[in-house]
């Protein structure tokens, strides 16, 4: 059985070693990760680099390649092979090979290669020229293959021109300067460098560009034999000169001489140019040039000509233009432009500095800028500027002007002032017109009209101003109606006859009539110590009056008083001590004033009126006592006949009425007779009892104690010095042995034997059964109970638990262990009925032992559990 055994077992390890070799050959079928590291990249057997014959192992063709990196650079179509020298830094990138899955289980390989860096090759004849902004230096280090860019360049000369790997020749100028370019060491492959030796030639000088400027023709003759090399500044040597105008001046390329002269008769006025080229001492560079520029510009002569400005009236303004004109202007034949820019300056009452474009001829005019508003008075106006709009070769060099004249705007009078004080009625009216500047000595005619009450129509006055004031009359005749007018100048004529039409020189007038002397005077009969009221009406057309007037009787003769009047009636007071005694009087006007106007006129108006005595005062208690809580009114007060009235002070004339409640304070009665006659006040001083509202210690009691009303009563502060009274929610009055209950309202006042008086404000307390201490407390739990409707223990309930512990709770249940009924304060009581459902058949409980728990939910006190029997 051994040897059986043994031999199967042989077997079986060969076959899985069989196994084992398929396996791992299809597990290898995309070849094994390998690692391959180039350091010499410009090697050229290094640059297309095949993937596939890199992998290690017995990978089978057909499969995919992954460029892990996205570094693109396959040779053509094979995604194979890669071209290494496009790598553009040195670097650790990868390539995955993946097959079918179905070949082999690890179907996958990564070539992983670590690229040195390649800094490319020393170059000590590098070239630049000295205006190169950018010198690349890449470009000295070869290109085939292309330096790596993950280096770094140093300034080894320290010029501080290098930017990254470019090179600003124009910092340092010519001369020779030395950089590094090193790349870092990558893997296995050391760090490089190489070195650019940079020559910086000089661009070549040619000068500097310079502008030769012949203004007029004066001087020509002086430019025969101009030597442009002479002109030119800076330039290197053994250069060549060149036209650039077509002049024909230079018989080679060696002469500089030209003869202006010749230019101008040949060509005219203008701009003519002309080269120097240098040439660079390398190729490099570029050969430069200058331009030397000769300039026969004209100039323009206005000094013989003549310039002037119209003078306007002021209201002209914006309707006619203020208008320049220059004439007798020299030749103006061949000209680059006929458009002329003039700036001109304006003095005088108003300054101003204006520019134009005009169009050249001869006369030449311009419109002064309509936004120069000058004001009256004497101006000067010189232009300060002119030149041609256009003048694109500047062949003007020069204008010569001297051009300024004066202009006047002459005034008109739209700002008189008029002055007329109304009149009454049959009087003349007086015109006064004033002129701003007191210094006005001049004429000017108007034309009037008035309006209104009366008419007049175009009627002309001449005014003669002297200091700034004129006026005339108009007789009481043209003006015979009162009533408002208005007066109003139509047109205005100065001596530069200046003519205005003013809208708003105007003003307003009255012809006040006389006052109605007929007044109607209301004196009503008074009792004797008031003051009289007098009323006057009939004043129409009066809004204040001075009334003379007389009290006969010999009281007082003229006397003047100024009143208001409204609607054509005023009144006035006479104080009550301008009378002695009762008696008869009469109230006499003698003039009427209109203070408005100033208009007067005598009268004889008059009324007779009465003056009757007072009573005597009224006989009262001096003191009148009352309690708070009956808030006593007027009406209480005595004496309350019905010729009594109260007032609220000694000085008061309006009566309080019946239903005033009194305060603690004096009052004041007085009694009237027939005629209404108050007399002299009477003072009652009141007095108002207050009972305080009670204040509670607390309502907190506990149920144990079967608290009563006497148990609340003695909580009140005030129970020692005040009878406590307890009322119900129906106002019922709560005897001392009352019991207290819970969540019902009571209400407390106090009263005080001595006044008699209650508290005006109930207190309203709801109390509380529950403050009780347990240690100082215990309950009975009934052991038996028979709920047979007999009157006598029908239920079952704990007496005085809710008091002790008001979240109480328990549970009834029968023998078996099933709930019966759950209680607690708001279901006290268990009259052997089932609440739960299911627990019993009908729901009764029969007669027997139950049990009951009892959770206290009071600080930690534990439930307590008990029997209970259960008797019909």
């Amino acid at each position: 059985m051994k040897q059986g055994y043994s031999s199967i077992r042989k077997v079986y390890i060969l076959f899985f070693f069989l196994f084992l070799i398929n396996q791992y050959t299809r597990a290898q079928c995309a070849g094994s990760d390998t690692t391959i590291t180039i350091c010499n990249i410009p090697d050229t057997s290094n640059q297309n680099f095949n993937l596939f014959n890199a992998l290690p192992g017995t990978p089978i063709t057909g499969g995919t390649w992954t460029d892990n990196d996205n570094l693109n650079v396959y040779v053509g179509t094979a995604t194979h092979i890669i071209n290494i020298w496009q790598i553009n830094q040195g670097g650790v990138y990868s390539y995955t090979y993946t097959v079918d899955p179905i070949n082999c289980t690890n179907n996958t390989a990564t070539i992983t290669l670590i690229i040195g860096g390649y800094p490319g090759e020393d170059n000590y004849i590098a070239n630049a020229c000295e205006d190169d902004l950018d010198v690349n230096l890449f470009q000295f280090i070869s290109n085939n293959p292309s330096p790596h860019f993950f280096g770094t360049w140093v300034d080894q000369s320290n010029t501080g021109a290098l930017n990254g790997s470019f090179y600003n020749a124009t910092v340092q100028g010519a001369g020779t300067y030395l950089f590094t370019y090193n790349v870092p060491a990558v893997g296995s492959c050391s760090a490089k460098t190489v070195t650019v030796e940079l020559t910086v030639h000089p661009l070549p000088n040619p000068g500097i560009d310079s502008i030769i400027e012949i203004c007029g023709l004066t001087d020509l003759a002086n430019y025969t034999t101009l030597d442009l090399s002479v002109i030119l500044i800076g330039e290197q040597p053994n250069g060549n000169w060149t036209e650039n105008s077509g002049t024909s001046e230079f018989s080679n390329n060696s002469d500089t001489t030209i003869d202006v002269q010749n230019i101008f008769n040949t060509f005219g006025y203008g701009e003519y140019d002309f080269s120097y080229t240098a040439t660079p001492n390398h190729p490099i560079c570029q050969p430069q040039t200058s331009i030397t520029t000769l300039k026969i510009q004209r100039e323009l002569d206005f000094s013989n000509s003549d310039f002037d400005v119209n003078s306007i009236c002021e209201n002209e303004i914006g309707i006619i233009p203020l208008e320049a004109l220059i004439t007798n202007l020299p030749s103006l034949t061949g000209l680059p432009s006929y458009m002329l820019n003039i700036d001109y300056e304006v003095n005088g009452p108003i300054n101003y500095d204006g520019s134009v474009q005009t169009s050249l001829s001869d006369p030449t005019s311009f419109l002064l800028d309509s936004n120069f508003t000058p004001t009256p008075g004497v101006y000067s106006i010189t232009i300060t500027n002119i030149e041609l709009v256009s003048d694109p070769n500047d062949l003007i060099c020069n204008i010569i002007y001297n051009l300024e004249t004066t202009f006047e705007i002459w005034p008109v009078y739209d700002d008189l002032n008029l002055n007329i004080d109304d009149i009454c009625e049959g009087e003349n009216l007086s015109i006064i017109i004033n002129h701003p500047d007191i210094n006005f000595n001049e004429s000017l005619n108007i034309t009037y009209n008035i309006t209104g009450a009366n008419t007049i129509n175009n009627s002309s006055q001449t005014l003669n101003f002297v200091n700034g004031e004129a006026s005339f009359i108009i007789n009481s005749s043209l003006i015979p109606n009162t009533g408002i007018n208005t007066f109003k100048i139509t047109s205005i004529t100065t001596e530069n006859n200046c003519t205005s039409n003013p809208d708003d020189l105007l003003i307003d007038f009255e012809v006040f009539p006389l006052p109605n002397s007929n007044v109607v005077i209301d004196v009503e009969n008074i009792c004797f110590g008031e003051p009289i009221l007098i009323q006057l009406f009939n004043l129409t057309g009066i809004n204040q009056v001075e009334i003379i007037y007389s009290i006969e009787t010999g009281i007082s003769l003229n006397q003047h008083i100024t009143l208001p009047v409204i609607n054509g009636q005023t009144e006035f007071t006479l104080p009550a001590n301008t009378f002695i005694s009762a008696g008869n009087y009469s109230f006499v006007v003698n003039e009427i004033i209109n203070l408005a106007t100033g208009c007067s006129i005598l009268s004889n108006s008059n009324q007779d009126f009465e003056i009757f005595p007072i009573p005597n005062p009224p006989t009262a208690n001096a003191i009148q006592e009352f309690c708070e809580v009956d808030e006593a009114t007027i009406a209480d007060l005595l004496p309350n006949a019905g010729n009594i009235t109260w007032y609220d002070n000694q000085n008061s004339i309006v009566p309080l009425g019946n239903t005033h409640i009194l305060l603690e304070r004096t009052y004041w009665a007085a009694q009237s007779n027939t005629q209404n006659c108050i007399s002299d006040k009477t003072p009652v001083d009141v007095l108002i009892h207050k009972t305080p509202t009670p204040t509670l210690l607390d309502a907190e009691f506990c149920g144990a104690d079967n608290p009563t009303i006497q148990d609340l009563s003695k909580k009140v502060i005030e129970n020692l010095q005040y009878e406590v009274i307890l009322l119900d929610e129906d106002n019922n009055l709560l005897s001392s042995s009352t019991l207290l209950k819970e969540n019902v309202v009571y209400y407390i006042y106090l009263h005080d034997s001595v006044t008699n008086c209650d508290s005006k404000e109930k207190l309203e307390v709801f109390v509380s059964l529950t403050d009780c201490d347990v240690t100082n407390y215990d309950f009975f739990v009934p052991d038996a109970f028979s709920p047979n409707k007999d009157g006598t223990n029908d239920v079952f309930r704990i007496p005085n638990i809710s008091f002790i512990y008001p979240n109480y709770e328990f549970e009834i249940y029968n023998r078996y262990g099933k709930i019966l009924f759950k209680g607690d304060i708001d279901h006290p009581e268990w009259d052997g009925r089932s609440s739960e459902s299911g627990a019993l058949v009908d729901g009764i409980a029969p007669n027997g032992v139950y049990f009951y728990i009892l959770h206290f939910n009071k600080g930690r006190k534990k439930p307590q559990q008990g029997r209970l029997y259960l008797n019909r």
